[in-house]
């Protein structure tokens, strides 16, 4: 919990104006992410519902239990508007922080939060996606943008109704309202008479007289560099000429040394080179799939042509690259496969052979480390010739 998302909320907001500034923070993500050059539904609460729901990662139980949970506990609201700052990154823009000086001089705080739309909008702001796309119609796929976003917001409603009373009772007090540390207005100051200043901070209108320009202390004399100038006077001497004696003709060929040779025997013992040892050579095991692959379906009169697979394994969706991760390329009914380990940035690149009109399928295993797991996950992904690249990830765990 870093003290950028407490700072909003400790020495700003009372229990009282916490709603407002959560629905002046949904007015402000719907403005700016919901506006087109054609004219769009607003994002309403019930829209958002209705998105949560078409997209199969909430039920109604946890629905309702988010919805008691928030209306008569004040501490959950706080926690709660903690969690969706400091996860979108909203806690870090300069209007949020305008957002929040604002709520606190409002006077009217009887408002009703939108909580779905406010965290659904707010998880939008972060991957940058537009809110007039996002249609209950038609919902997204499970792992397109959209998909993830509505997957993102679902979790953190999830994780506001699973946390226990007693650690939302700790994370309370961490982030409760303390109105020591807020700067006073001006009407909540005392009056009291204006302070005189004094010195040092204030100079008195009194001239002073520094020794450094004082004509009692400098003396200018006239004739005191004259006799200086003539004793160190330049002396020129006789200027730089260069005759024909001093270049040498063009006929002129250079000198040449000759030539350095190095025997055994002036060579000491223990320095002499030692032959280059042999590099480790790849499993062909990798190479032979492509040979075993247009054997196999050199009896289909369908011809075969080259893809690449780029494997992306990362611990966090959309995080960081494992490195070293082992990651292997089968074919159903071929005993040949590609294997190999990810790079720094997780990536492990492979070429595969596939049929023109129907593509071909394979299967890919990702071996987890043991802190990780140590499990082997294995997804299968159908390549054609459509797309001259195919992008494959693995991930252990959403964000």
């Amino acid at each position: 919990m870093t003290d950028l998302a407490t700072i909003p909320l400790l020495k700003q907001l009372d229990d009282a104006h916490l709603p407002v500034f959560a629905v002046r923070l949904a007015d402000w993500l719907h403005a700016d992410l919901n506006k087109s050059e054609e004219s769009v539904p607003d994002f309403t609460e019930s829209r958002a519902k209705a998105l949560l729901r078409a997209a199969g990662v909430v039920d109604d139980p946890t629905l309702h239990d988010f919805t008691r949970l928030v209306e008569g506990n004040s501490t959950a609201v706080r926690l709660a508007l903690n969690d969706l700052l400091q996860e979108t990154g909203l806690v870090e823009d300069e209007e949020v922080a305008a957002l929040v000086t604002a709520s606190a001089a409002i006077s009217e705080t009887d408002t009703a939060v939108a909580w779905l739309s406010l965290s659904i909008a707010a998880h939008a702001w972060k991957s940058g996606y537009p809110l007039y796309q996002l249609d209950p119609a038609s919902p997204p796929g499970e792992y397109s943008p959209a998909g993830q976003l509505i997957k993102r917001a679902a979790t953190f409603l999830r994780q506001q109704i699973q946390r226990s009373a007693t650690e939302r009772d700790k994370l309370g007090k961490k982030l409760a309202y303390d109105p020591g540390d807020g700067t006073p207005s001006l009407e909540s100051m005392p009056n009291s008479q204006p302070i005189a200043p004094v010195p040092p901070h204030y100079r008195p209108p009194i001239p002073v007289r520094y020794p450094e320009v004082s004509r009692e202390t400098l003396h200018v004399d006239e004739n005191e560099n004259k006799g200086s100038n003539e004793q160190n006077a330049v002396t020129r001497n006789a200027p730089l000429t260069i005759t024909s004696d001093d270049i040498p003709p063009a006929n002129q060929r250079p000198v040449r040394m000759p030539e350095i040779r190095i025997r055994a025997d002036q060579v000491p013992p223990g320095r002499q080179s030692r032959p280059a040892q042999p590099r480790p050579q790849p499993s062909s095991s990798g190479e032979n799939l492509g040979t075993a692959v247009r054997q196999r379906f050199s009896r289909d009169k369908e011809p075969l042509r080259s893809t690449k697979l780029r494997v992306i394994v990362q611990d966090v969706q959309d995080g960081p690259g494992l490195y070293g991760i082992q990651v292997q390329v089968r074919c159903q009914g071929i005993k040949a496969h590609v294997a190999g380990t990810t790079n720094r940035e997780g990536v492990f690149l492979c070429e595969l052979p596939v049929r023109v009109r129907t593509g071909l399928t394979y299967d890919v295993d990702v071996t987890w480390p043991r802190d990780l797991g140590g499990e082997v996950e294995r997804k299968s992904v159908t390549l054609n010739v459509d797309r001259t690249e195919f992008k494959l990830p693995f991930f252990r765990r959403l964000p």
